[in-house]
């Protein structure tokens, strides 16, 4: 029998058993999560890793990517524009120092919300401009100038914490706040930008100009598209949704968001209104707590029966055995892990995602894994793989060095979406 005749015989008793249409299967969808870490003096060599992220991201092997840390709207842009012939689809939103925060639950009072400038305060005004003063003479682009910009966040911390430390020591309330309209500009303004910034902006705490970071790109079409802005110090925190489409006919609502991390560190003291009245790491933790649960409350109610994907850098780390992975902030990380399954195959053997040996890091940073893709109504089982991405050393910066793509190691996982 000819081949034409086999196939004619086939397309026949297809449709009569299914109608005119061949019956939809389950496909692989493969999901990505990276923090880009495109966050100015935050991170080094931003310069020389910026064209690195826009080529990564346009060659990746995936069907929907949620990217944070693109804090900028210019790079924000650029990314889409450089990655729509592999994901021709993408949501990503504007934001500034005025975009207001949803309302939202806390399990302890909540500092009410500023009526003046964070530096307002002549007194308090005159310690910003010491430390200022020794960043632009320390730590300068154009050492001695106003228009100079922290080279980096190492050295500001090593040269002119004592300086600003003024602000917190014996500012009171007013001087915690203005450290906290300092601290996340430094990365990316000038420092005459800071102190008219800080001096004269209601809300001249939040870095990048009241930005945010994430945007999810899809090789498929994206509908429902919504947004949830969360109360955040320092850092505008979004939760970006959109429904995917996929060949097969399934409908995938997919989540990207970037909670607030647990600092540690002296030189990032809590300096928010959602800290139950603390400034120790517990105040960052207990407002991440908050974000987790607002986003399990968003996910649950906007998703309906749909299968999801909850992808993000949640600023959380489960501890792992053999001491492979450090705890970071477990309550919140125990709190999503149950409201949603985790994309995560049998004996898959954990690591962290922001990691020690990467060359961006400090070595003394402890092995936590902060990125992560979360499910609903899709399980456990569909899981195909869940690998790191971005691992070793790829952008050749000064110095004859070679660096890693970012801060952060991506995570990918590819799982079975049923029509």
């Amino acid at each position: 029998m000819r081949r034409s005749k086999v196939l004619g015989l086939l397309l026949l008793v297809w449709g009569c058993g299914s109608g005119d249409a061949p019956p939809r299967m389950p496909m692989d969808l493969t999901v990505d999560s990276l923090n880009v870490a495109l966050a100015g003096a935050f991170i080094p060599h931003e310069a020389q890793r910026r064209p690195a992220v826009m080529a990564t991201l346009a060659a990746m092997p995936s069907d929907i990517v949620c990217v944070q840390e693109a804090w900028n709207q210019a790079d924000k842009e650029a990314i889409a524009q450089a990655a729509r012939m592999r994901f021709p689809h993408a949501v990503y939103y504007q934001h500034n120092l005025d975009t207001p925060e949803e309302a939202i639950e806390s399990d302890c009072p909540v500092t009410p919300a500023a009526t003046t400038p964070p530096c307002a305060d002549p007194t308090t005004a005159m310690r910003l401009n010491t430390a200022l003063m020794c960043l632009a003479q320390n730590c300068s682009t154009m050492p001695g100038s106003d228009q100079g910009q922290t080279t980096t966040t190492m050295c500001a911390a090593e040269r002119c914490f004592a300086q600003a430390s003024g602000l917190l020591v014996t500012g009171g309330p007013q001087g915690q706040r203005c450290y906290g309209c300092l601290a996340p500009n430094l990365p990316t303004e000038s420092f005459a930008s800071i102190r008219q910034r800080c001096t004269t902006s209601l809300r001249g705490e939040t870095a990048f100009n009241g930005q945010s970071g994430v945007m999810i790109l899809s090789r498929y079409p994206l509908s429902d598209q919504g947004q949830f802005v969360l109360p955040g110090t320092w850092n505008r925190r979004v939760i970006i949704r959109a429904t995917a489409t996929l060949p097969n006919g399934a409908r995938v609502a997919v989540y990207c968001n970037h909670l607030t991390p647990r600092f540690d560190s002296v030189t990032f003291p809590y300096t928010g209104r959602y800290g139950c009245g603390e400034v120790t790491p517990d105040a960052w933790a207990h407002e991440q707590l908050m974000q987790a649960r607002h986003l399990v409350r968003y996910v649950n109610s906007t998703a309906g029966s749909l299968p999801a994907v909850i992808l993000g850098d949640f600023n959380s780390s489960p501890a792992v055995p053999a001491g492979m992975v450090v705890e970071e902030a477990r309550e919140t990380h125990d709190a999503l892990n149950m409201a949603f399954p985790e994309a995560v195959p049998p004996g898959y053997q954990a690591g962290c995602t922001f990691c020690p040996e990467n060359s961006l890091n400090d070595m003394r940073t402890q092995p936590v894994w902060l990125d992560h893709i979360y499910l609903r109504n899709i399980p456990v089982a569909s899981v195909r793989s869940l690998t790191r991405t971005y691992t070793q050393p790829m952008v050749d910066v000064p110095m004859g060095m070679r660096v890693h793509l970012s801060d952060h190691y991506g995570i990918r996982t590819v799982v079975s979406v049923a029509p």
